[in-house]
């Protein structure tokens, strides 16, 4: 997954899910939580152990593990998102090519749900739910990668918009989805393609070309858009930076200015706060968090004392952001403890990070690489 042979110690581990995904066809590439509640988790999958993790996180910003945590899914568990109310949720696997829901009931159990449980015939690469939890958007197959559309029933079941797929241009294997907070625009961001693309959402759920593909980069993987909508931000694995664009009205896509930029080696996966202010990557291979402003213009400069260490004999593989509790959670890749484990850091008024002091939750998952983490607040 990585192109040089200083990166080999590391980057294997990341490059197992994408050798994994090949191999069959496909592969997996910010969560924030708006308000702290009894039934607020972090849930996370495992790529390796193909089961789910989910942890519960209180006001103050500890976590503890659910009662019979970690839950079993299905084959290579790469990719994992939740309805906007917290009741359900899905998992993309792409070895075993399915898309598995579950329940996630306010005890923290997970239970799947009938209707839930697709065989999708091809790698389940990624997928998002739009942002008023009617239909669900997944990128799937191998080399070449299609959009297919999903409206979710009340209790959480799938079926089939109608919408025609939609194929992705190019090699397009390795593709992630993402949406706009308006739910106007999907964007796609291809691994192997190293671009990017908008399209518009129709009311029947297909998809309209807007723009691209265009050029993001080296191994272009992970992206957010900004709550605001107004900034697309995308990490390049090889290029250790990271894409900006500007997306206009009508979903076309502009580089900001500077951009691509210095993140860190290997950025992997932007989080970004509720107020398009910051943003938080982690830095696998520098072993670290990346602190950014985003400035009006959509620049990103360093916070204060970025970046942030890592623990030690760690593979940071995924930030995820709890503003309620003022923390963010740093997630294991691949670690020396052998399974994957949770770090807790503080954010200060001015953005910077600290360690809270906390021990390591250790989650008893293998290999927690991708979009497999998610901020849960049940509504």
């Amino acid at each position: 997954m990585f192109e040089n042979t200083a990166r080999t110690a590391k980057g294997a581990a990341l490059g197992l899910a994408a050798a994994v995904a090949l191999t069959c066809g496909g592969w997996a590439g910010s969560p924030i939580a708006t308000a702290a509640t009894p039934d607020h988790f972090l849930v996370i999958a495992g790529a390796a152990s193909s089961n789910i993790e989910v942890l519960r996180v209180e006001d103050a910003g500890a976590l503890s593990t659910v009662p019979g945590s970690p839950f079993p899914t299905g084959t290579g568990a790469l990719s994992l998102t939740a309805t906007p109310d917290g009741n359900t949720v899905y998992v993309a696997h792409t070895v075993s090519g399915t898309i598995s829901g579950f329940h996630l009931g306010t005890d923290g159990k997970l239970t799947p749900v009938p209707g839930a449980q697709l065989d999708l015939g091809a790698p389940a690469v990624g997928f998002v739910v739009s942002p008023d939890g009617s239909r669900l958007f997944a990128t799937i197959g191998g080399a070449v990668n299609e959009v297919r559309s999903y409206d979710i029933a009340p209790s959480g079941a799938l079926t089939p918009t109608g919408a025609p797929p939609t194929q992705l241009p190019g090699l397009s294997a390795l593709t992630m989805p993402t949406l706009s907070p308006d739910g106007r625009f999907l964007f796609t961001a291809s691994w192997i393609n190293l671009t990017v693309s908008s399209y518009a959402v129709q009311p029947d759920a297909s998809l309209r070309p807007v723009a691209g593909p265009i050029f993001a980069g080296l191994q272009p993987t992970l992206q957010s858009v900004t709550p605001d909508g107004r900034f697309l931000y995308v990490s390049n694995e090889a290029s250790d930076g990271i894409a900006g664009f500007a997306i206009g009205p009508d979903g076309q896509l502009t580089p900001t200015p500077g951009s691509p930029y210095r993140a860190g080696v290997l950025p992997h996966g932007p989080a970004i706060t509720a107020d398009s202010k910051r943003l938080y990557i982690a830095t696998a291979m520098s072993d670290s968090i990346g602190g950014l402003s985003i400035g009006d213009n959509g620049v990103l400069t360093p916070l204060p004392g970025s970046p942030y260490p890592a623990p030690a004999a760690t593979l940071p593989g995924r930030v995820v952001l709890d503003e309620a509790a003022h923390r963010v959670f740093l997630i294991d890749a691949l670690t020396a403890h052998g399974t994957t484990q949770v770090h807790s850091y503080s954010i200060a008024p001015n953005g910077s990070l600290a360690p809270t002091g906390n021990p390591p939750i250790d989650t008893g998952l293998l290999f927690s690489d991708g979009p497999d983490a998610t901020l849960v607040t049940q509504r």
